[in-house]
Formats: structure tokens, C-alpha cells, sequence
């Protein structure tokens, strides 16, 4: 054998010693058969030994290190989560504090003006707008009874006789409830082009109004509810507040102190500006229902 081959052997024998013992050192888990690495791995602990920390075999792999970037939230996503977990964290009151309840429940809203302003589908009607009040209420903890029956149909003379056999049947069932709202829209005159409205943070919103009826024995109480809502949105909102009406016939408003027969805008409101009226109610009657619990 020439001294060039034996050089040759001995050096590939020194390397092959050498990185074996490399190898083992680095990671003594390795055996002997399984020193090759792959790219991957090869590169994972170059890095490693230049950026130290770059990889724990403990706490996590090297991708784990590199793409701990990607993990920080900008302050918009922590004010995102922040919201998302209020809403999460809210509790319903054990008990309804409020019943919804529609005795002219067909009553409807621009565009939706078949049957002169009636309609049996719900979307566009007062029961619609009544969702948007029973949800704007819950996200503050305030637990809701909205019942959507229809009275106004077939006769709408008896619309009274038979939402009074409704809410009856509801307070007796949630005596809880001290809240009972009676949620109609009122009649625009023939010569008006829109619904009367308000802007609130740029947004067009419907003006609502209390009726009293004059022949509850409660009338006292009644008169001086609708006078606190009304005195709390204007407080709330400058100019919200709603007109009171009073009339000589109890509307079944005998059945609380705190029954407020509201109408949310008119027959020449839009939908969307009497959902808008709901949920800033939502806010008026949220505010006095946690001032008086």
C-alpha cells in the first residue's frame, strides 16, 4: 500500500472519530448510527451554537423560538380580546327583570309598508325592534322576556283583550319582571315625508313617546316612570328624551308601576333608524333599572 493511500485512510478514520465524538458531545442521545442529520437539523444547531437559547430541548423547538414574533398582539387585538371577554363574563340577572311585549305586533317600519304599514313577517316590524332592545339589554346582564305573539290579527279592535291575556299569563309566570314594556310605533300624519328622528354619534335615530293611560288606578306612578325615563335619555343623550302622552284608557298598564306603553318611531321611520332607537333606549333603561336594583 503507497504512504498516499495510508495518509488518506488515517485521515478518513481521524474525521470519522473526530465528528463522531462532535456529535456525541453535542447530544449524547445520538448513536453512532444515527449521526447524519438533515438540513433542518444541521442548520437548527449551527444556530444553536451561535444564538444560545436558540433551541431547548426542554421548554421547545427552535420554530417555537423563531416564530415567538408572531405570538405578540398589537394593542388593537388585546383591547379585541379585552371586549370580547366582557361580554363573555356577563351574567344574566338570575330572574327577568323585563318583559317585551307587542300588542299591535304587526306594526311596521319604511321600506316595509304593505297593509298599510303592517305586516306579519317579522323583519321590519316592532317585534324586530323589540330583538334589538331585549339583546342591547342582555349584553348588560339584564335578563329579558320577549314574547313576540301576535294580537293585531285577525281583529285588530281585540288587540288589547287578548295582549292583556298575554302579559297576565307572563307576570304570573315571571313575578320577577317589574319592567313591562308594552313596544308599539306610532302614526305618522298623512303629509309627512319622514319619521320624526334625532342624530346620535352621526346616526339617524328614531324619536320615541310614552303613553299614560289616565284610567289606571296607578296612574300617579305610571305618569312619574314615564317622566324618569324620559328626563334619563335627555340627560343621556341631549334631546332623546321622549314626549309623554296621556289619554283616559289604561292599556293593561295597571299590571306595574313600571309599565311604560313606548312607541319607537313611526310608519315613516326606517327600520334601521328604530333598531338604532332600541339600543340607545337599551342604554336609558339599563342606566335607571341599575340605579333602582
Amino acid at each position: 500500500m503507497s504512504n498516499i493511500m495510508k495518509g488518506m485512510i488515517i485521515a478518513a478514520t481521524i474525521v470519522f472519530i473526530g465528528s463522531t465524538l462532535f456529535f456525541l458531545k453535542v447530544k449524547p442521545s445520538f448513536a453512532v448510527s444515527e449521526y447524519l442529520m438533515d438540513e433542518r437539523e444541521l442548520g437548527e444547531l449551527c444556530i444553536a451554537q451561535v444564538v444560545p437559547g436558540s433551541k431547548d430541548a426542554e421548554t421547545g423547538t427552535f420554530d417555537d423560538q423563531v416564530n415567538l414574533g408572531s405570538d405578540i398582539k398589537s394593542d388593537e387585538d388585546n383591547k379585541s380580546e379585552e371586549k370580547a371577554k366582557k361580554i363573555r363574563d356577563i351574567k344574566l340577572t338570575s330572574d327577568p327583570l323585563v318583559i317585551i311585549y307587542h300588542t299591535h305586533s304587526s306594526e311596521s317600519y319604511m321600506p316595509f309598508k304593505e297593509s298599510n304599514y303592517h305586516r306579519v313577517d317579522e323583519e321590519g316590524t316592532v317585534r324586530d325592534v323589540g330583538n334589538v332592545l331585549e339583546n342591547e339589554l342582555k349584553k348588560k346582564g339584564i335578563n329579558v322576556i320577549h314574547d313576540k305573539t301576535i294580537h293585531d290579527r285577525p281583529s285588530y279592535n281585540e288587540s288589547y283583550s287578548r295582549s292583556l291575556a298575554t302579559i297576565k299569563t307572563l307576570k304570573e309566570k315571571y313575578p320577577t319582571a317589574l319592567y313591562i314594556i308594552d313596544l308599539h310605533r306610532d302614526a305618522a300624519a298623512a303629509s309627512a315625508t319622514e319619521g320624526k328622528y334625532i342624530e346620535i354619534d352621526g346616526k339617524r335615530v328614531a324619536k320615541f313617546s310614552m303613553v299614560v293611560g289616565r284610567s289606571n288606578e296607578n296612574y300617579v306612578e305610571l305618569y312619574d316612570f314615564a317622566k324618569k325615563v324620559s328626563g334619563k335619555a335627555d340627560a343621556m343623550y341631549s334631546g332623546f328624551g321622549g314626549a309623554i302622552i296621556e289619554k283616559d284608557y289604561n292599556y293593561n298598564e295597571f299590571v306595574s308601576n313600571k309599565a311604560l306603553l313606548l312607541e319607537m318611531g313611526n310608519n315613516k321611520n326606517t327600520i334601521e333608524e328604530a333598531r338604532e332607537c332600541g339600543k340607545y333606549f337599551a342604554e336609558v333603561l339599563a342606566s335607571i333599572i341599575k340605579e333602582e336594583q
